[in-house]
């Protein structure tokens, strides 16, 4: 049985809405601001739907460029909900940055050490010992035939030989610098090349073809991963003779940027999301705990759609929406601990394709700006923590169109291919605490 909804014109009263795909519970009595020129107040009221169906799913990102990036991850943990992660990083170098340096006889070498800078980006939990490795690429980085860039599933063969490594606890917070001591016959090999101008330091290709470049691999029991910046140096140090004798140093860094490229995995095993991959792309978040798991870097992203939208069509009272807000609530108790909420969020329109479209946008003075979510976190009770979203103008293009119920959106970190904050979003199952739209339309009176 169909009830008539209530109307209001400045305010909201509460509404009985009952049709086909959605249900108006209850509107609370609220103040609202939409300007002056959308409504005649004569013919028109303003009604409140809160309760359309948000479809909301975990489809599988299957890949993504990682080089130039210009972060190294490296390091590995284990989520219960998203499973083990993993991540290497490759490196290629070039000659030392100071192309005139000149070692005099008498030189003694001291050691050879990687220099890598903190970029303040960790996921995981740093209180465990966090180990990371270094390893000589066995094969020159180079792109294959109609290839432009390197991504998460690419990866490059090294050396079983470490050649170093540390471990350590690591507080990213405060820790600038890490160095590794490497290998002294490798030190001594470079050193007795640059004294002596030999043929593999002549020119950049030479160097590269005789040395290849670095993979940086984290420990096994490591449950962190750590970010780096690709300003990373390869420092030999030595001796100059004299009476007293003088340290020096010769630097190398990175070749070419876009040679530098990080190697994700996850591990899917045990988890809720253990079927998605390249067979089983989507999966509905009722068959994944109620839930829609958003880890864009370790393959999965949580879509939303709104696939009965144009049963806004069958009220006889509908004329148009005048404002739609998309609420996005993580599952309580998801983001304890180390699990942190990704601080910002864009949504990006997709289709059945589930390709990465246009970022939804608001209006900021004369121009359009891509929203990020206005994340608010309840401390208190933990049932208010949301990313909110003006949704208005995409539903208002979604509504009319033919194909729409075949269209979403991606919900994903800003700098996605970099951040590993994960978010399990929770879908109408999950109560109060569901994710929601509200829209509020133009009704005739």
């Amino acid at each position: 049985m169909k009830q008539r909804p209530r109307y209001f014109t400045i305010f909201l009263l509460p509404a009985c809405l009952l049709f086909t795909s959605f249900i108006i519970s209850s509107c609370e009595k609220q103040d609202i601001t939409f300007g002056s020129g959308f409504i005649d107040n004569t013919i028109t009221n303003l009604v409140l739907v809160d309760t359309v169906t948000v479809n909301v799913s975990t489809v599988y990102v299957d890949s993504f460029v990682t080089s130039g990036t210009h972060s190294i991850l490296a390091g590995k943990y284990k989520d219960e909900k998203f499973g083990t992660i993993a991540s290497q990083s490759f490196v290629q170098l070039g000659l030392p940055s100071n192309t005139t340096y000149d070692i005099p006889n008498g030189s003694v070498f001291d050691s050879l050490e990687v220099i890598l800078k903190l970029n303040k980006s960790f996921y995981g939990d740093t209180l465990v010992p966090y180990k990371l490795s270094v390893y000589q690429l066995s094969q020159q980085i180079a792109y294959s035939t109609a290839q432009y860039s390197f991504f998460n599933n690419n990866s490059w063969p090294y050396s079983n030989t470490t050649l170093g490594s540390s471990e350590m606890i690591i507080n990213p917070s405060t820790r600038d610098t890490l160095a590794i001591k490497l290998s002294p016959a490798l030190g001594q090999e470079l050193f007795y090349k640059l004294q002596n101008k030999t043929i593999e330091v002549q020119t950049v290709d030479q160097f590269v073809n005789y040395f290849k470049g670095l993979a940086f691999v984290g420990g096994t029991n490591n449950n962190c991963i750590i970010g780096f910046k690709d300003s990373l140096t390869m420092r030999l140090h030595y001796q100059k003779p004299g009476v007293f004798s003088e340290s020096a140093i010769i630097d190398f860094g990175i070749n070419q940027i876009n040679y530098q490229f990080n190697n994700i995995t996850s591990d899917r095993s045990g988890t809720a999301i253990a079927a998605l991959g390249p067979s089983n792309k989507q999966l509905a978040a009722s068959a994944t705990g109620n839930a829609g798991y958003s880890q864009y870097i370790s393959g999965a992203v949580t879509r939303l759609s709104f696939p009965y939208l144009k049963d806004l069509y069958q009220l006889p009272d509908f004329l148009k929406i005048v404002k739609a807000e998309l609420e996005i609530k993580p599952v309580q108790n998801s983001f304890l601990n180390y699990y942190r909420l990704p601080p910002t969020l864009r949504l990006s329109a997709t289709d059945q394709t589930n390709l990465l479209g246009t970022d939804l946008t608001t209006i900021a003075g004369s121009s359009a700006v891509v929203q990020y979510g206005n994340l608010y976190i309840d401390n208190l009770y933990g049932t208010s923590t949301a990313y909110t979203y003006d949704v208005t103008s995409y539903l208002q293009a979604l509504l009319p169109n033919t194909e729409g119920s075949k269209n979403g959106l991606l919900v994903l970190p800003p700098d996605a291919t970099v951040i590993f904050n994960r978010l399990l979003i929770a879908n109408a199952a999950n109560g109060a605490n569901k994710t929601q739209v509200k829209i509020y339309y133009a009704a005739v009176k």
